[in-house]
C-alpha cells in the first residue's frame, strides 16, 4: 500500500528519490501511520509542485495569480472538512435549556351564589349558580345569597305552542320543567351604581338553541337592569333538547326581580 501511495509523489521526485525509498521500505516494516505520513507528504509535494508551475507560468504570462490561491484554499478546506470528520464522534452536544415564563396563576372560581329568598316570599324555589364547586375536604359548602336578587319562571298561557321562523321550530317550555337539564346558570348582579328604589321586575324571553347555549330574544323592563339580567341569561347553558327524538329550539320566560332595600342591607353587613 505505501509504495501504491508513493505513486502520488511528481515524476521529478520519482526519478529523483524512488531508489532511496525502495531501500528504505526493505529494511522497516511500515504502519498505517507511515501510509498516512506518505500520503500526507505526497499530497503537500504535489500541490507545492503545482503552485511553483503556476507562479512561473504566471511570470512569463503576466496573468494573475489566481490558480495558486484557488489551489491554496481548496487544500485548507479539505484538512479543515478531514479535523471535522474526524472530530465528529468526540464532540458531545451541550444540553439545549429554553427559559419559559411562569404560567400565571389560575382565575379563582366564583363563589356558589343562591337568589334572595326575600325579593319573591311566596316563590317555591331558589335558583343558584351552576355548575356548584365540589367542596375540598375540610372546607365548608357554603352558599352566598345574591343580594337583592330573585328569579321566578313565569306561567306560560302559551305552553307547549309552536313558532316557525323560517324553516326554523321554537317551542314554548316554562323554565322550571327544564331545570333537569340545565348544566350552568350565572345569577344577574344587582347594579351598585344606579338609585332607585324600591322593587324593579326585568321580563326576559329567551331561547335554548340547539347546541344548548341561550340568546335573548326580548326584555322588558329599565335599561341598567334589563342590562344586567340579559348580560347574565346569556351565560346560562342546558344539554341540546329533543322533541319526539329530534333535536328542537325551546322558547321561555323569565321575571328577574331586583330590590333596592334587601341590596343595600346586604352591603351593609
Amino acid at each position: 500500500m505505501i509504495r501504491w501511495v508513493a505513486r502520488l509523489y511528481p515524476t521529478k521526485w520519482r526519478n529523483r528519490y524512488a531508489a532511496e525509498f525502495d531501500a528504505l521500505l526493505t529494511e522497516i516494516a511500515p504502519s498505517l501511520r507511515d501510509v498516512c505520513d506518505v500520503l500526507g507528504h505526497a499530497l503537500r509535494v504535489r500541490a507545492t509542485a503545482s503552485i511553483e508551475a503556476c507562479m512561473m507560468s504566471a511570470a512569463v504570462s503576466g496573468t494573475p495569480l489566481r490558480i495558486p490561491v484557488v489551489v491554496s484554499v481548496t487544500a485548507h478546506a479539505l484538512m479543515i472538512s478531514l479535523v471535522v470528520l474526524a472530530s465528529w464522534g468526540y464532540v458531545t452536544p451541550m444540553p439545549l435549556h429554553v427559559a419559559t415564563a411562569p404560567l400565571p396563576p389560575p382565575t379563582p372560581e366564583p363563589p356558589p351564589q343562591v337568589t334572595d329568598a326575600r325579593v319573591f316570599p311566596d316563590a317555591g324555589s331558589l335558583y343558584s349558580s351552576l355548575p356548584l364547586r365540589m367542596p375540598v375536604e375540610g372546607d365548608a359548602s357554603r352558599l352566598y345569597v345574591a343580594e337583592g336578587v330573585g328569579i321566578n319562571f313565569l306561567s306560560l298561557p302559551d305552553i307547549g305552542a309552536t313558532y316557525r321562523q323560517g324553516n326554523t321550530e321554537w317551542r314554548v317550555w316554562p323554565g322550571q320543567a327544564l331545570e333537569g337539564l340545565i348544566v350552568r346558570r350565572t345569577l344577574p348582579e344587582y347594579p351598585r351604581a344606579i338609585k332607585t328604589r324600591g322593587a324593579v321586575s326585568v321580563f326576559v324571553e329567551y331561547l335554548i338553541t340547539r347546541d344548548g347555549s341561550v340568546k335573548v330574544l326580548r326584555t322588558s323592563g329599565p335599561a341598567p337592569f334589563t342590562s344586567a339580567a340579559q348580560s347574565a341569561i346569556e351565560q346560562w347553558v342546558y344539554r341540546p333538547l329533543e322533541y319526539e327524538n329530534r333535536p328542537c329550539e325551546v322558547v321561555s320566560r323569565v321575571e328577574v326581580r331586583f330590590d333596592s332595600e334587601f341590596a343595600e342591607s346586604g352591603m351593609s353587613r
